[in-house]
């Protein structure tokens, strides 16, 4: 972090982070999170304003990645539940050879994966989150689009770790896989605020009316990504 220093503090749910300036010529401002410092890396010319703009539309970024280095599993630790849809699920491996896993009861029978190797664990896991998403997410998006003047040309899973949804200019949505952890008005809130994209590119009053129009509760749902998205980055 050569010629960083100490320009903003960043308050978190639990306390504050600092965040590191290191002015740099480049085209796009550029963020890092490491041992629990934010650095902002930009052009010389890029103004105050600016930067503190893009922590704010960066925010629930930031947060997952301290939070999620925070709270890093340690080499070879082996997760015991996981969540869906915000419902913790105890993970009990059941042996068999082909890798998989099914919900049933309040558990996530996991088959293939021997006891200690978090790897595999994790890649069962990720797999099952992303077949969940997808069964789960078109539906959420069809049912607050039919609301919508302007219609999306399509939904994606994203993987990204920036940000929890999207919107392109030709109308395609994305939505991070991982959001199917997290309770349903949380996947509601990203897909409403992917949606208001729809209508206005921009972060804009109108805007936040077009997402609070879709999804009344969003300001809940948006507190629970800040003081939780975190959580939800435990599997790549």
């Amino acid at each position: 972090m050569k010629n960083a220093s100490v320009w903003h503090r960043l308050p978190l749910p639990d306390g504050e982070v600092p965040v590191l300036l290191t002015r740099r010529s480049r085209q796009s401002i550029g963020i890092k999170v490491s041992g629990g410092v934010v650095e902002l890396i930009a052009a010389p010319g890029v103004s105050q304003q600016r930067l503190h703009q893009v922590l704010q539309q960066r925010y629930d970024w930031i947060v997952g990645h301290v939070l999620r280095q925070r709270s890093h599993l340690e080499a070879g630790e082996q997760l015991s539940s996981l969540a869906l849809l915000g419902e913790q699920l105890t993970i009990r491996l059941t042996g068999g050879a082909r890798k998989a896993a099914r919900r049933e009861s309040g558990e996530l029978l996991v088959a293939g994966v021997a006891d200690g190797d978090a790897a595999a664990l994790k890649a069962v896991l990720a797999k099952f989150l992303k077949r969940e998403a997808a069964t789960l997410f078109p539906g959420r998006l069809s049912l607050l689009a039919a609301h919508c003047r302007r219609k999306p040309s399509g939904l994606q899973l994203s993987s990204a770790r920036t940000r929890w949804g999207s919107c392109s200019a030709d109308g395609r949505i994305r939505l991070n896989w991982r959001l199917a952890q997290a309770p349903l008005a949380v996947v509601d809130y990203v897909t409403a605020h992917e949606l208001a994209h729809l209508e206005h590119m921009n972060h804009s009053p109108a805007f936040w009316a077009e997402t609070e129009r879709l999804c009344p509760g969003w300001r809940d749902a948006r507190r629970w990504l800040r003081q939780h998205g975190g959580g939800l980055f435990v599997l790549d």
